[in-house]
């Protein structure tokens, strides 16, 4: 599993990061819009933009990680080290991702926990110390449903007041309020699982990947057949609402735009993430040299995961429109609200045992943490790319560092999202989740940018670099200028009516900060790691360095001019060995030498040839 001491994924292990690095969105957001943007006609645009925008810039990312052994630092740094900024700005981005994704983690490992505390499901009763007046049970009469209170403006489910009253306790992002202990108690959990899990790095995250996944297969799997068994007619209306084709909409710009937001986000591809991916798949295995099937895994994933998040949901949704008499578009929402209001409540309305409920919140929360951990490790795999002379020494000092970096980056995002869990911190998470990539389009413009001149300069076959670079820039083309005018037309407006006056303001700062932050402390770190005068040092700053071998036309390293009585060769798979006959001049004989082997140490980036060459 490693080489050269580095860690390596076979096939199974990339497929399952694949699975957790993305597509998870799917679950809780997917569907809804789906529906919203007509159905099963929204496959059309969704299907199209994956493969004709998405799949470009994800294969040339994999296949530079791959060839290079880098993540997406250390390939920009290799092949255009000025401008290695835009991948810290990606990475920032990413890590501001991170200080707010694991409130997921955090409350669905509460909800798990609460699931499962009392005999019956704590969040159905209208008789608790948080509920009001306005409290009104499923199965009272009532007005029309509402998903996003329970039911009217004049009454709530007992759900939707569990979560607002006693789970987050806060109406506005201008009330932070203290601290709801379960909460904080929650997401502390959620980053100690996050580093355990972490600072092995990617060899104990390929363990990690194939012990927990069948296991998360497995959860969802019983809550899939549970839902589809018990509650057939629920499952019967949700397909229908589902997939219903309104090819109107397939005519409707905003739709295309909605497609292709959606996959952008669920193969993560602006955050770093896949050149890490493609990095840790290149091994022994024949197949890492196949740099096409690489990119099968993550595209099956975003193909199959939003039926998988209508088969997972699907059933119960349903069944709660059927048993509170309205349509599915009336129950049906997404995000947080769907996972902590509607869910809970078609659980309690449909009498669903405790044991399904506490199934779904673990299947979440381990989703969602292993997507967390696969990022934590990205962010950990670049610092160490940036100070290789610290990191890459062998043995108990290289442990060591990085269980330090692991150490600081856990805790510095641990302390950074307890804003996120304070009684307010709901509506900061709907406030970062809505402003943190409203300039996603400048990323797309820098990161394709940067990784057309990068595939350029490697040593791949000229006709797939042309057709690729051609492919990919003009795939990066039409996502900024549809990411453009998808930001601007919306102008970052916070959604929640609940929203402060400088909530617009801080968000286009919040924004516009992995730029700032990322793009100046490129380029000082580029000058200072060169060496020589300033001018020197800006010379080589847009030189590639080193070479990297094609993985298609294996570059044999050149036989070296054997001196007198010294003969050179290259064993399968080693580093080039010379022999040394001492024998006195002119004397030289087989039979009589003594021959002594030393071996010359193996040169960065070069794989040495499987087969022997004398």
């Amino acid at each position: 599993m490693a080489e050269q001491g580095r860690a390596s994924w076979h096939i199974v292990q990339f497929a399952l990061a694949s699975l957790f690095a993305t597509g998870l969105g799917d679950i809780w957001r997917t569907p809804y819009l789906m529906y919203r943007n007509g159905g099963a006609a929204f496959l059309v645009p969704y299907y199209m933009t994956l493969f004709l925008l998405v799949l470009p810039i994800l294969f040339i990312q994999l296949r530079l990680g791959a060839s290079c052994r880098l993540g997406i630092l250390g390939v920009f740094s290799k092949y255009i080290p000025i401008l290695k900024g835009v991948g810290m700005a990606a990475l920032i981005l990413t890590f501001f991702t991170v200080i707010y994704y694991p409130v997921l983690i955090g409350y669905s490992l509460f909800y798990m926990v609460t699931s499962m505390t009392e005999d019956s499901y704590q969040w159905a009763s209208c008789a608790n110390s948080w509920n009001t007046n306005r409290c009104l049970r499923l199965e009272s009469p009532r007005p029309i449903y509402n998903s996003s209170n329970g039911f009217s403006e004049a009454t709530r489910t007992p759900e939707a007041e569990y979560f607002t009253n006693y789970f987050v306790q806060s109406s506005s992002i201008d009330q932070p309020g203290g601290f709801n202990l379960p909460v904080p108690l929650s997401l502390l959990g959620a980053w100690v699982l996050v580093f355990l899990a972490s600072f092995g790095g990617a060899r104990i995250l390929g363990y990690i990947l194939s012990t927990l996944s069948p296991l998360i297969v497995g959860l969802l799997l019983a809550v899939i057949i549970h839902g589809h068994v018990t509650y057939e007619r629920g499952a019967t209306e949700m397909q229908k609402f589902f997939y219903y084709p309104n090819y109107y909409r397939v005519f409707d710009i905003q739709t295309w735009l909605t497609a292709l937001s959606i996959n952008i986000w669920n193969v993560s591809l602006f955050l770093g993430i896949l050149p890490t991916l493609g990095k840790y798949t290149r091994g022994k295995d024949t197949w890492a040299g196949i740099p096409f099937v690489l990119c099968l895994f993550p595209l099956f994933v975003t193909i199959v995961f939003p039926h998988v998040g209508m088969a997972v949901i699907g059933p119960y949704i349903g069944n709660l429109a059927y048993e509170a008499g309205v349509d599915v578009n009336e129950v049906m929402n997404s995000g947080l609200s769907l996972v902590f209001i509607t869910m809970p409540t078609a659980f309690a309305a449909s009498g669903t045992p405790r044991i399904i409920a506490f199934l779904f919140f673990a299947a979440l929360a381990l989703m969602a943490l292993l997507n967390q951990i696969i990022f934590v490790t990205t962010i950990v795999d670049s610092i160490v790319e940036l100070f290789p002379s610290r990191f890459q020494d062998p043995g108990k000092r290289r442990f060591v560092t990085k269980l330090v970096c692991t150490t600081v980056v856990c805790v510095v995002s641990f302390l950074l999202g307890l804003p996120h869990v304070t009684r307010g911190g709901y509506y900061l998470f709907g406030w970062m989740d809505t402003y943190l990539y409203n300039l996603i389009c400048l990323m797309a413009l820098l990161v394709v940018s940067v990784l057309i001149v990068a595939y350029v300069r490697t040593r791949f076959h000229i006709v797939e670099k042309i057709l690729i670079s051609i492919w990919v820039g003009i795939a990066g083309l039409v996502i900024v200028v549809a990411t453009g005018v998808s930001t601007f037309q919306f102008h970052g407006k916070f959604e929640y009516s609940f929203a402060s006056h400088w909530t617009a303001g801080l968000g286009w700062c919040l924004a516009a900060a992995p730029f700032v932050i990322g793009l100046p402390l490129g380029v000082v770190h580029a000058i200072l790691v060169e060496e020589g005068s300033l001018g020197q040092r800006l010379q080589q700053t847009v030189r590639v360095h080193g070479e990297e071998p094609s993985t298609d036309d294996v570059a044999y390293p050149l036989m070296h001019q054997a001196a007198p009585g010294v003969q050179y060769q290259y064993a399968a798979g080693q580093p080039p060995q010379y022999i040394v006959m001492n024998a006195a001049p002119g004397n030289l004989n087989m039979g009589q030498a003594v021959q002594t082997m030393e071996t010359k140490p193996k040169e960065s980036g070069v794989d040495y040839p499987e087969q022997t060459k004398l």
